[in-house]
Formats: C-alpha cells, sequence, structure tokens
C-alpha cells in the first residue's frame, strides 16, 4: 500500500506533495480572513479536539506549506515535522479565525513529529491518552484537510503497520478514514477524547497512517533525538 505525506505544498511555479507517490491536491489561494467570534460557549458543538486544532502555514525559502496541529499546552503546538521542517515563518490559526505566530520549532529526527511555540498563549490544551488504541477502536480525527475549514472524520483502528514511508522506522497505527493533504498534524482522538496519536500520510484513499501514541510520548517526553525545524532565508 503507497502512502503520501499529507501536508499541501504550494511551491514557486509547481504544485507539490512530499512523500512517495504523491498526490497532487487541487490549486488553492490564500486563505480569506476570517472575522474573529467571541469563544465558544460550552455544550456549542465543538469537541475537545475541534477546540485546540490548528491550522498551519508555513513559508519556506522556496514554498508555502498547509497542515494541521493541535495545542499541547498554552505555549506549544504539536504537528508534523514535514509541516514544518526548513520553515522561515511559522502562522497558525484556530476555528475562529484567531492568529498565532511561532516563534520557534523543534522537530524529531527519528519520527513525523514537531513542537512549535507560539507567541502569546492559547485558552485551552489537549488530553494526552495514556493507552494504546485497541483493534477496532473508534478514533477521530480532526484538521484542515486542503487548508479548509475544520472538519472531523471518524474511522475504525485496524492495528499497527510498517511505515513505508520510513521502513526502518517505528510502526504506525493505521486507521480506516480519509484524510487529505493539509490534515498532515491533525490530532487523532479516542472517545474519550484523548489524544493517542498523529497523523501525518495516507494511502489516498480510505486509510490513514497516524504516530503512535508510544513514539508520541517519547517525543514529549524528551526520549527522541531533536533540532530545530526552523531556518533562515538569505
Amino acid at each position: 500500500m503507497t502512502r503520501t505525506r499529507l501536508a499541501a505544498s504550494l511551491g514557486i511555479g509547481v504544485l507539490a506533495v512530499a512523500g512517495c507517490a504523491p498526490l497532487t491536491p487541487p490549486p488553492y489561494t490564500t486563505p480569506v480572513p476570517v472575522e474573529v467570534s467571541a469563544a465558544p460557549a460550552v455544550g456549542d458543538g465543538f469537541t475537545g479536539a475541534e477546540l485546540v486544532a490548528l491550522r498551519v502555514w508555513t513559508t519556506t525559502c522556496d514554498a508555502f506549506l498547509n497542515g494541521s496541529a493541535w495545542m499541547l499546552d498554552e505555549s506549544h503546538a504539536v504537528t508534523n515535522r514535514h509541516v514544518v521542517e526548513d520553515g522561515a515563518e511559522i502562522e497558525l490559526t484556530d476555528y475562529q479565525g484567531n492568529e498565532y505566530h511561532g516563534v520557534a520549532a523543534e522537530m524529531s529526527l527519528t519520527d513525523d513529529l514537531a513542537l512549535v511555540t507560539i507567541e502569546g498563549s492559547f485558552p485551552r490544551a489537549a488530553t494526552v491518552g495514556t493507552e494504546e488504541p485497541a483493534p477496532g477502536d473508534t478514533l477521530s480525527v480532526s484538521g484542515f484537510a486542503l487548508g479548509g475549514p475544520l472538519a472531523t472524520v471518524t474511522g475504525r483502528y485496524q492495528g499497527l503497520i510498517e511505515n513505508h514511508l520510513d521502513p526502518d522506522g517505528a510502526a504506525i497505527y493505521s486507521i480506516a478514514v480519509e484524510v487529505r493533504e493539509g490534515n498532515s498534524g491533525s490530532p487523532v482522538t479516542d472517545e474519550a477524547g484523548a489524544v493517542v496519536g498523529v497523523i501525518f500520510s495516507s494511502d489516498g484513499a480510505t486509510m490513514g497512517g497516524a504516530v503512535s501514541l508510544d513514539r508520541l510520548m517519547a517525543f514529549l517526553d524528551g526520549d527522541t533525538d531533536r533540532a530545530d525545524a526552523m531556518t533562515t532565508c538569505g
């Protein structure tokens, strides 16, 4: 099964997506600014994962990338390495249009994960799970497919499989859910709303790949090698 990473990329003169046998997303334009709305009331219909989900726009020296992220705490957002690697500027927005500037980013050297430090503070944080999902469990993915509006899709967890983008790396979650370019970095949540993984790949049809809870915790606990993800353009 061929998988591709899911950050949409608009390069200078070419539109492409990084990965093996990449999918080509449709062209998109600069998003229309959204008027900031009031903080949501309790019970407004949004899930906890949706309230902490962010759209990510990364400017590199020669391209623009968009993906998704989620708030770990008031000042740090988790996303994929391939969404922010070599970023000169990182901007994030929530579903209400509130904007957050990324001032620093560290990436894992072993897994497709990154941690972005934002300027200011975010009013909410995700709950990270403590137990791996079991095959057959219902999992949800909340993010900004194709850089568009926030949406959540749900499917069954199939189990651990080889990461075909990194055969020598750790096994990944296989989830029966359709995810698209721009979903990279989306939180995978269990039925209790806890984050148990991070989306980063797809087979282009009905299956999504996610970094496992075990690898996510290793990254967050500082048990994996890290490097600065941002750069400056000359």
